[in-house]
């Protein structure tokens, strides 16, 4: 193992790191690849080949394959062996090397099940001591999606919509439509959708206002590969078709939900039929991914958006009836807005518009004391948890809309609201004032009031309580520290009965056992005299020892 600062790296990682600082370009030698770009489709192999020019043989050489860095390989070879310990992640077990014809100078990798993110630049490098050459290599990776559906909506007035999905194409392929003749006819729209594999959605739509146009083609086009699929509809077919003459009901009203409570969105066919044999699919601003998919009696996983996985069930009690009930468990911010549900057989599919607006009613309002100056007093008043945007007002007792001094609203990361507003509040005539937070669609709100006369005669109260305390601990100390030690002897001839002097008579204690001996002064040894005084700390009393002629009687509990 080789040791370097703050990392521990195996033998064959040391050299790799080593052989990178020291390589130059090698004057003896040199690489070449495939003079066009490698094709390869989605889900076949790869073959990867360079050439060491002039022939030799390369066994006793280092031959790696990268991307960006050689530091990262997508493989290395070296010493007769593979050296995985620096290989790309996504490239392990999915790498062959091929040596058939190594002693010529000529290697290759195949790359197995060719993904999307495969494609781009290569490189090819040999190294033989401080020397290497290299070459590069494109790989281009196309994907033939699937065919074309076209899906016409019943028509509305004079108005034929069509819409032409396909999925699983690489990369993001052209879509154009055209009518019997031939003639390209102008897309209303067109979405594209790259899903987790790399692979594209693609979504046009096309609006006929022609009532002699019958019979319309889409066609999806692959440019690397060069080639394309297509449909047709044939429209006075589609027309005679069960749905064509049905229509989809949502609600009428936006539906209200409040955060964490779930969500029912409910279509139903009109007049009644029976949906059993349709598709019926929840969809937010295009038909994939969707909210939730219904087809062949049962739930289609592979096309349901990420965020929704997990938190859908379906209420098919009334499907005979063509009623279908979607629910969304634990409502999210990221769940408000429009949704459309799209019943569809045969080609042809009606829909409904559905509403939704998640809420969120937040915490009651703080108020609080930011400070004072100059006579001014500034409030603060702080809420979190609502959804939409608040509406936030300071009202005086009257409730009069007193402006706000400033206000911010931050968004956290479950999209839910946090506000504050400050409050200036220059007239001392204003005693009370009330924070309100509302929820505009909710039409509830929640109040706080505060007492500014209050606060500040609280605040006045405290002030003083804190003086008058600073004040007492003050005099406490002055007077503990004009109490002076002195060094006495006591005489024990003259001590009361019930103390008790220590050895060498310097400290006395208060005992228990009396004494027939009468109650005489204590005193301390020829002038001195002890006397209770005032000084107190710890829970034990002093005594102040002075000097002079006079005794006095004394009953301590300890001297000290």
């Amino acid at each position: 193992m080789v040791d370097l600062p703050g990392y521990r790296l195996s033998g064959a990682v040391a050299s790799f790191v080593f052989v990178l600082f020291t390589m130059k370009p090698s004057d003896d030698f040199r690489v070449s690849g495939p003079a066009h770009p490698i094709l390869a489709r989605v889900g076949e192999d790869a073959l990867l080949t360079c050439q060491l020019l002039p022939k030799r043989t390369a066994m006793h050489m280092e031959v790696r394959w990268y991307r960006s860095e050689p530091g990262t390989p997508v493989f290395a070879y070296r010493d007769g062996a593979e050296v995985t310990e620096l290989q790309m992640e996504e490239y392990r077990g999915r790498i062959e090397w091929i040596e058939d014809n190594i002693a010529e100078g000529s290697v290759a990798v195949k790359m197995d099940n060719i993904q999307p993110s495969d494609s781009g630049q290569y490189w090819c490098r040999f190294h033989e001591g401080n020397y290497y050459g290299e070459t590069s290599l494109l790989l281009k990776v196309a994907g033939l999606g699937s065919a074309p559906n076209i899906h016409m909506e019943g028509p509305v007035e004079t108005e034929v919509q069509l819409v032409c999905t396909a999925k699983g194409w690489f990369p993001e392929p052209q879509v154009y439509w055209k009518d019997i003749t031939g003639e390209e006819l102008l897309t209303v729209s067109e979405h594209h959708i790259q899903d987790e594999d790399g692979l594209f959605y693609v979504e046009a739509t096309l609006v006929i206002r022609n009532a002699s146009l019958e019979t319309v083609s889409c066609f999806i086009h692959n440019h690397i590969l060069n080639e394309e699929k297509g449909s047709v509809i044939s429209i006075p077919d589609k027309l005679q078709t069960e749905l064509a003459s049905l229509k989809v009901i949502g609600p009428s009203q936006p539906i209200l939900v409040r955060v964490g409570e779930d969500i029912q969105l409910t279509c139903s066919l009109s007049p009644k039929a029976n949906a059993q044999s349709m598709e019926v699919r929840w969809v937010r601003s295009h038909r994939y991914p969707a909210v939730y998919v219904y087809m062949d009696g049962d739930y289609v996983d592979g096309e349901q958006m990420a965020e929704y996985r997990g938190r859908t069930a379906l209420v098919s009690d009334a499907i005979h009836e063509g009623r279908l009930t979607l629910q969304i468990h634990n409502a999210r911010t990221s769940d408000d807005g429009q949704y459309r549900c799209l019943f569809e057989k045969d080609g042809v599919y009606q829909e409904a518009n559905l509403d939704l607006k998640i809420v969120g009613l937040g915490s009651s309002p703080l108020i609080t004391m930011e400070g004072l100056k100059d006579g001014e007093t500034q409030l603060m008043c702080t809420s979190e948890g609502w959804f939409p945007q608040p509406h936030v007002q300071w009202r005086d007792m009257e409730g009069k809309t007193i402006p706000s001094f400033s206000e911010v609203l931050t968004q956290g990361s479950h999209g839910l609201f946090r506000v504050e507003t400050f409050l200036l509040v220059t007239n001392s005539s204003l005693v009370n004032v009330t924070c309100s937070i509302s929820n505009p669609l909710l039409g509830e709100e929640k109040i706080a009031t505060f007492s500014v006369s209050e606060f500040k005669m609280t605040f006045s109260w405290k002030m003083l309580l804190l003086l008058g305390l600073l004040l007492a601990g003050a005099a406490g100390l002055i007077r503990r520290k004009s109490c002076k030690k002195v060094n006495v002897t006591l005489d024990p001839n003259i001590g009361h009965p019930e103390l008790i002097l220590s050895e060498g008579n310097k400290h006395v204690t208060h005992g228990h056992a009396r004494s027939q001996t009468s109650h005489r002064d204590l005193m301390a040894s020829s002038t001195s005299r002890a006397r209770k005084g005032s000084c107190q700390g710890g829970g034990t009393e002093r005594w102040r020892l002075g000097t002079g002629r006079d005794g006095s009687q004394v009953l301590p509990k300890t001297i000290l």
